[in-house]
């Protein structure tokens, strides 16, 4: 109910009862841009601060004319020169995680691939071995890969299996004459594929792979395994190959691996959460397999809230960029592109988009710092969606940003097109987006079946469309019914099948889920949805500079609006909306984009300066002075 009467007051305070047009009714009063900043950042500022001063350095400024092996050894010495700074440690990921994650969201500002790269070595591999395994393990490795003595990988993924990571084909048996465990790669299908940084630099691999202890398999588990010797040569019994060159993100060395009866230590079993004794007993506080792999894999949630972050900060700088350029370039007769409504409806709706994910970020870091272990579930479902509903939107905003900039935004020194394709992979890797919009649902779906939801269809009849508690009920109602629809189609098909048993019935409520997998989609989505657009309102309300609040609170409702316009089709077809309601909220959204664009767009201008991005990060010139590009690119 707490909720409920900010959202409504909030609302009073934004809009008329009755009116749509926001650009005369909204008083953008003057803010602070370092402000805002403070509100979207809110941790390690100083530390923030301080690396981004150190990426001034030269090294750090794009080249697009390096070839693949010149591109990847630029990467491993950018690399390797942040890591001798010691902004943080490994170690972080376990005693600071937001000093951890803030490292690596920095890198993003100046280039993906040395974020991945970072990325894979300090979270997917280092994280890893922190999080699973034990102190041997962490005086071990953690101080080798802090100083970069040891580049890591993640063996994960394989050609055969990668969003099923339970069916990974790798094998690992105990030898307890020797007390080795042996790694194999039965079939082509079981090598790793797509592994960061082992085409020519990983020296060291957290491998996943199926183990076996006395004849009885005890399913996936994590093994620390060199790659190459100290003098970068391949250690016996692993082939490595190159993947070759990439859509983008070049600057990181994909590989593939294969291990012919590779002999590790029984140390090198990361055995938090499991052991094996010198003479193959096999020992787990988790007692199902099903339950340790959960464990095991959860440590995928920080590599998703980065990868969620990564796209946003990404959206901010094309988003930014766009900006910047469509309220400097004239185009017929000296009005500015940003003058039109065309312009204005792919980049207003894009910053606002932005800034909702950014909270929704922000709110995710608060779930998952305060460390309740009832939280589990809901981390993952947020992450899921947040990862997914990041990076989809990051591909349709940096599309939009391009094109907003003409030709200008194909030319690589304006920096979007090259952010396009180096982060296009965001979609599929930690999870692909299909799949986590799956996951998310899921979770809806299995507390249907405990509790099914009841949709309340809001009236949208002589309300108005900018009402930020109409709004919030609208995207309330789309999820409840979407939950409903799929979880009675479930049902139905349980009950149908039931006469035949059990086992009946859970294979025909599976088929049922998977023909609705279109619906599955969209659920997701609808909850993706509706908690961003929750969280927006709520940051705004409570957390947001009172100066900052007015626009702040628009930029909300426009992300609110546009997001029921997305979903127009679902909302006539049950009746909540009609032709007369619709034409009502593409106003909405007409209006808002008219006042963060009115009077030289000072205010869309002034919120893209709350993202605190440095003119050395910005770095393309149509940010700055279009008309100077010829005398500021240069080979």
């Amino acid at each position: 109910m707490a909720a409920e009467r900010r959202v409504a007051a909030l609302s009073r305070h934004l809009t008329s009862s009755s009116d749509v047009s926001l650009s005369a009714k909204v008083d953008l009063r003057d803010f602070a841009a370092e402000d805002v900043y403070l509100f979207l950042t809110r941790d390690n500022v100083e530390l923030r601060a301080k690396m981004l001063d150190f990426l001034k350095d030269p090294m750090y400024r794009p080249n697009y004319y390096l070839s693949l092996m010149e591109f990847r050894d630029l990467t491993l010495r950018r690399l390797q020169k942040f890591v001798d700074q010691k902004f943080f440690s490994t170690f972080d990921y376990l005693n600071d995680p937001l000093r951890f994650m803030a490292g690596l969201e920095t890198l993003a500002s100046v280039d993906y691939s040395l974020c991945i790269k970072a990325g894979v070595h300090f979270t997917l591999c280092g994280g890893t071995i922190a999080k699973l395994g034990t102190e041997k393990h962490h005086k071990t490795f953690l101080p080798r890969l802090d100083t970069l003595e040891l580049p890591g990988c993640f063996g994960m993924t394989e050609l055969g299996h990668g969003s099923n990571v339970m069916g990974i084909e790798t094998q690992a048996t105990y030898d307890e004459e020797t007390g080795e465990f042996v790694i194999n790669t039965p079939t082509d299908t079981a090598s790793k594929f797509w592994i960061g940084g082992a085409a020519q630099h990983g020296k060291v691999c957290t491998v996943f792979a199926q183990l076996t202890v006395r004849g009885k398999w005890e399913g996936p588990h994590v093994f620390v395994v060199r790659l190459r010797d100290d003098s970068g040569q391949p250690m016996p019994g692993v082939r490595i190959q190159d993947n070759g060159p990439k859509a983008g993100l070049n600057g990181v060395d994909n590989g593939q691996l294969w291990f012919y009866n590779v002999r590790v230590p029984r140390d090198a079993l990361l055995d938090r959460y499991s052991s094996v004794a010198p003479d193959g007993t096999y020992s787990s506080p988790i007692p199902s397999v099903a339950q340790r792999f959960g464990t095991m894999v959860g440590g995928l949630t920080t590599g998703r809230m980065l990868i969620a972050q990564g796209a946003i900060d990404a959206s901010k700088i094309g988003v930014a960029i766009a900006l910047r350029y469509a309220c400097a370039r004239p185009q017929f007769n000296g009005k500015c592109i940003m003058e039109y409504l065309t312009h204005q409806r792919r980049l207003l709706p894009a910053l606002a988009t932005t800034y909702a994910m950014q909270l929704q970020s922000l709110r995710l870091k608060d779930l998952y710092m305060a460390k309740r272990p009832e939280d589990a579930k809901t981390i993952h479902v947020v992450s899921s969606g947040l990862k997914a509903g990041a990076t989809w939107h990051r591909v349709e905003i940096l599309q939009a940003c391009r094109e907003c900039c003409g030709g200008q935004g194909f030319l690589a020194a304006n920096k979007i097109g090259p952010m396009k394709n180096d982060m296009d992979v965001d979609v599929t890797f930690e999870g692909d987006n299909t799949v986590m919009m799956q996951q998310v649902a899921k979770a809806l779906l299995d507390t249907a079946a405990k509790k099914p939801p009841r949709p309340q269809m809001p009236s949208m009849e002589g309300a108005s469309v900018t009402d930020l508690t109409l709004l919030a009920a609208l995207l309330r109602f789309r999820e409840d019914s979407l939950t409903a629809e799929v979880a009675a189609a479930i049902g139905r098909a349980a009950k149908v099948a039931a006469p035949g048993g059990k086992k009946a019935a859970v294979a025909a409520a599976a088929d049922a889920y998977e023909d609705n997998l279109d619906t599955v989609l969209q659920l997701g989505w609808a909850h993706v949805d509706r908690i961003t657009f929750e969280g927006f309102v709520e940051e705004v309300n409570t957390r947001a500079p009172r100066e900052a609040r007015p626009v702040l609170s628009l930029l909300a409702t426009l992300y609110g609006l546009t997001r029921v316009e997305r979903a127009l089709a679902f909302y006539l077809a049950s009746g909540a909306a009609s032709g007369a309601a619709a034409a009502a909220v593409r106003a909405g959204v007409n209006g808002a984009c008219a006042a963060l664009s009115a009077d030289g767009g000072w205010a869309a201008l002034r919120l893209a300066e709350g993202f605190g991005i440095p003119d050395h990060c910005l770095e393309a010139p149509i940010a700055f002075d279009w008309r100077q590009i010829g005398s500021t690119v240069t080979m």
